[in-house]
């Protein structure tokens, strides 16, 4: 248990009562336009990226686990324990394709670098001149460049309690024929896990805030268009139910060219490598909300496929590879934190066997543990009291 659990708790909700001011304090550029409503441009960027957000209803602010945190809470890098690589490539509606690729190194000391790379090509198209005559076909395509920073800003490793920050930098570029305009953005993000703090009532949830695409505007000859701002706060659960492993996702998103809208989503690992997901986002103006997806999670290794329908107008597909450069098991510090705590909690209701049990394995863990073995020994006289020779 931590040996000052209120300055700990204290230190924690500090800095992340303070981020959470400094993201506020911008979200005053987004709700500065009201007259952006539907006049925002590089509205590629509000697409998702990644086949299990997705498959999840897009909702990964309050989760970001993975590489793709570049895109939807730049603070989930930090957490990173080892370097990723992903690969995306979605097909959506009238032959428009997208790719992703994105990679994230985390160091020891210096948090965890990113970089991602958006491309979506809308194929071609019959053009017309200003007199509305045909001038044959043309194209248009869109590309995001971004470089991304995050790290912990409050970390205790044994009660698995982090508060990390994360910024992106992007360049955007949108082509039309022979025309193109440039911008850039920035998005910001919190990313807050409790841990075992407050006597691990808050075990396995996350919270987290992003405000996106802060910047310039795109430039088309005279005229100019904002970028498609929003604020996105979001909360995750990650744990086992019925002997599976869970992960439960909501998001909320407040944008600066239409209504609020909201995504949630639920995956389910099985088998040891089988993931089922599903989730409903809002925001899905031509189909019923309802996203699909599957994955297969090997050592290394994972590839995901998700699913949208998209009414009369068909369906998209996202298909995406993810590669861990090694293996991340548990931290065994936290876990014999954990079950030193479901010690205390045996102890307190005098179950004083299986408290026993449960400090002896935090000792196992974790030789280091600061009370567990002062817990063994006060157990065992417990249990001399109730059973005398």
């Amino acid at each position: 248990m931590n040996k000052f659990p209120g300055t700990a708790s204290n230190k924690c909700m500090g800095y992340g009562r303070w981020a959470v001011i400094l993201l506020l304090t911008a979200w005053g550029g987004v709700t500065a336009h009201a007259s952006d409503v539907g006049t925002t441009a590089a509205d590629f960027l509000k697409l998702g990226i990644g086949p299990r957000a997705i498959a999840m209803g897009n909702a990964q602010v309050g989760l970001a686990d993975d590489v793709y945190s570049t895109y939807w809470n730049p603070a989930g890098l930090a957490r990173l324990e080892t370097p990723e690589v992903g690969f995306v490539q979605n097909q959506d509606l009238e032959n428009i394709t997208e790719q992703y690729a994105a990679f994230a190194y985390p160091t020891s000391s210096r948090g965890t670098f990113g970089a991602s790379l958006t491309y979506l090509n809308a194929g071609t198209f019959p053009g017309y001149d200003a007199a509305a005559n045909p001038i044959g076909n043309v194209g248009a395509n869109d590309m995001s460049v971004s470089l991304s920073y995050a790290r912990s800003i409050y970390r205790d490793r044994r009660m698995g309690t982090d508060v990390s920050l994360g910024l992106t930098g992007r360049m955007i570029q949108e082509r039309l024929d022979t025309v193109s305009a440039r911008a850039y953005a920035a998005d910001a993000g919190i990313l807050i896990k409790p841990g075992l703090q407050a006597g691990g009532l808050l075990e396995g949830w996350k919270a987290g805030l992003t405000i996106r695409n802060l910047g310039t505007s795109l430039q088309y000859d005279t005229d100019s268009f904002p970028l498609p701002r929003s604020l996105d706060a979001g909360l995750s659960y990650t744990g086992v139910i019925l002997d599976e492993n869970v992960v439960f996702t909501l998001d909320g998103r407040q944008p600066n060219d239409g209504r609020r809208t909201f995504g949630t989503g639920l995956e389910v690992t099985t088998l040891q490598t089988l993931i089922l997901r599903i989730g409903y986002d809002s925001e899905g103006d031509l189909g019923n909300g309802l996203r699909l997806g599957v994955g297969l999670k090997f050592k290394t290794i994972e590839v995901d496929y998700a699913f949208a329908a998209q009414g009369a107008l068909g369906n998209t597909s996202y298909i995406g590879l993810t590669y861990r450069f090694r293996q991340v098991r548990p931290d065994p510090v936290n876990l014999a934190e954990t079950a030193y705590q479901k010690g205390l909690k045996e102890y307190r209701n005098r179950r004083f066997t299986e408290a026993l049990v449960d400090f002896n394995k935090a000792l196992e863990l974790d030789t280091s543990n600061p009370d567990a073995l002062r817990m063994m020994k006060q157990t065992y006289e417990q249990i001399k009291i109730i059973t005398p020779e």
